[in-house]
């Protein structure tokens, strides 16, 4: 049986996707694909609560769906749905990475190192 959380995503999702399917200006398939891939990225944190089980469905699904025109114009993929399943997987890690990197970074260590001190 699923747990309570993945049915709700799984309810809100549907229902997201039914919603953005009667606007015309919603890319359904990007739509689908941020959809599927947030799914798996809420499904894979554990260690969180409901409440930020859904946060993260829905920022990943938002990053997934708003990345989808760059990832298919600037990777090999061609589809609007891959695209969006790969940024919803892919944009937040990378974003967590990248701030955990600046916050480390000592710019006068590297202006040091660039000049040879």
């Amino acid at each position: 049986m699923a747990e309570p959380t993945t049915s709700a995503a799984a309810a809100a999702a549907a229902t997201g996707i039914g919603l953005a399917a009667m606007l015309p200006w919603i890319d359904a398939n990007a739509l689908m694909g941020a959809s599927l891939g947030a799914g798996l990225v809420a499904y894979s944190k554990t260690d969180l609560r409901t409440w930020q089980r859904i946060g993260a469905l829905l920022f990943s699904a938002l990053c997934g769906y708003f990345m989808t025109p760059e990832i298919v114009a600037q990777t090999p993929v061609t589809h609007d749905g891959a695209g969006g399943f790969i940024g919803a997987i892919v944009v937040v890690p990378l974003s967590l990475k990248l701030i955990q990197h600046v916050e480390r970074f000592d710019l006068a260590t590297w202006l040091d190192r660039r000049k040879g001190k």
